[in-house]
Protein backbone atom coordinates (compact mmCIF):
# COMPACT_ATOMS: atom_id res chain seq x y z
CA UNK A 1 0.00 0.00 0.00
CA UNK A 2 1.68 3.17 -1.20
CA UNK A 3 -0.64 5.52 0.69
CA UNK A 4 -0.40 3.93 4.12
CA UNK A 5 1.08 6.10 6.89
CA UNK A 6 3.79 3.54 7.64
CA UNK A 7 5.28 3.96 4.15
CA UNK A 8 5.55 7.77 4.41
CA UNK A 9 9.12 8.98 4.27
CA UNK A 10 10.25 10.31 7.70
CA UNK A 11 11.39 13.54 6.04
CA UNK A 12 7.91 14.12 4.66
CA UNK A 13 6.45 13.46 8.09
CA UNK A 14 8.75 16.10 9.61
CA UNK A 15 7.86 18.60 6.89
CA UNK A 16 4.15 17.98 7.38
CA UNK A 17 4.50 18.52 11.13
CA UNK A 18 6.46 21.74 10.57
CA UNK A 19 3.88 23.03 8.10
CA UNK A 20 1.06 22.18 10.49
CA UNK A 21 2.92 23.96 13.30
CA UNK A 22 3.47 27.07 11.19
CA UNK A 23 -0.18 27.13 10.19
CA UNK A 24 -1.23 26.77 13.83
CA UNK A 25 1.11 29.62 14.77
CA UNK A 26 -0.38 31.87 12.12
CA UNK A 27 -3.91 31.04 13.24
CA UNK A 28 -3.34 31.23 16.99
CA UNK A 29 -1.06 34.30 17.04
CA UNK A 30 -2.93 37.00 15.11
CA UNK A 31 -1.07 39.95 13.68
CA UNK A 32 -1.15 43.13 15.75
CA UNK A 33 -3.00 45.29 13.16
CA UNK A 34 -5.83 42.75 12.94
CA UNK A 35 -6.29 42.78 16.71
CA UNK A 36 -6.15 46.56 16.80
CA UNK A 37 -8.68 46.86 13.98
CA UNK A 38 -11.10 44.51 15.74
CA UNK A 39 -11.00 46.46 18.98
CA UNK A 40 -10.75 49.94 17.46
CA UNK A 41 -13.86 49.91 15.31
CA UNK A 42 -13.58 51.42 11.84
CA UNK A 43 -10.18 53.01 12.45
CA UNK A 44 -11.36 56.45 11.32
CA UNK A 45 -10.58 59.17 13.84
CA UNK A 46 -12.39 62.48 13.67
CA UNK A 47 -10.56 65.34 15.38
CA UNK A 48 -12.24 68.52 16.57
CA UNK A 49 -10.78 71.92 15.84
CA UNK A 50 -8.92 73.29 18.85
CA UNK A 51 -10.62 76.14 20.70
CA UNK A 52 -7.33 77.99 21.13
CA UNK A 53 -5.69 78.65 17.72
CA UNK A 54 -2.42 79.75 19.43
CA UNK A 55 -1.81 76.24 20.82
CA UNK A 56 1.45 74.63 19.66
CA UNK A 57 1.02 72.44 16.57
CA UNK A 58 1.80 68.74 16.50
CA UNK A 59 0.42 65.62 18.11
CA UNK A 60 0.51 65.08 21.84
CA UNK A 61 1.14 61.37 22.34
CA UNK A 62 -0.24 60.09 25.59
CA UNK A 63 0.67 56.56 26.76
CA UNK A 64 -2.58 55.19 25.24
CA UNK A 65 -1.79 56.69 21.81
CA UNK A 66 1.85 55.65 21.45
CA UNK A 67 2.70 53.30 18.58
CA UNK A 68 2.54 49.62 19.54
CA UNK A 69 5.71 47.73 20.36
CA UNK A 70 6.94 45.71 17.38
CA UNK A 71 9.08 43.24 19.36
CA UNK A 72 6.44 40.49 19.42
CA UNK A 73 5.89 40.81 15.68
CA UNK A 74 9.63 40.73 15.01
CA UNK A 75 9.99 37.66 17.22
CA UNK A 76 7.26 35.77 15.34
CA UNK A 77 8.80 36.70 11.98
CA UNK A 78 12.24 35.60 13.19
CA UNK A 79 10.92 32.24 14.40
CA UNK A 80 9.13 31.63 11.09
CA UNK A 81 12.28 32.55 9.15
CA UNK A 82 14.33 30.13 11.26
CA UNK A 83 11.79 27.34 10.66
CA UNK A 84 11.91 27.96 6.91
CA UNK A 85 15.71 27.89 7.00
CA UNK A 86 15.63 24.52 8.77
CA UNK A 87 13.17 23.16 6.19
CA UNK A 88 15.44 24.27 3.33
CA UNK A 89 18.52 22.79 5.01
CA UNK A 90 16.87 19.44 5.75
CA UNK A 91 15.37 19.29 2.25
CA UNK A 92 18.73 19.86 0.59
CA UNK A 93 20.36 17.21 2.78
CA UNK A 94 17.63 14.70 1.93
CA UNK A 95 17.89 15.50 -1.79
CA UNK A 96 21.69 15.14 -1.77
CA UNK A 97 21.47 11.79 0.03
CA UNK A 98 18.85 10.55 -2.41
CA UNK A 99 20.93 11.66 -5.42
CA UNK A 100 24.07 10.12 -3.94
CA UNK A 101 22.23 6.83 -3.31
CA UNK A 102 20.78 6.85 -6.86
CA UNK A 103 24.19 7.64 -8.33
CA UNK A 104 25.90 4.80 -6.47
CA UNK A 105 23.15 2.35 -7.43
CA UNK A 106 23.49 3.13 -11.16
CA UNK A 107 27.30 2.93 -11.13
CA UNK A 108 27.36 -0.66 -9.81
Amino acid sequence: MAGSPSSVNPMRRVLRLLLAGMFALLVLVPAEPAAAAASGGSGVVVLEQPANPSAPPGPNLTPQQQPPDKTKQKLVIGVLAAILLVIVFLGRNARNKRLKKAGSATSK
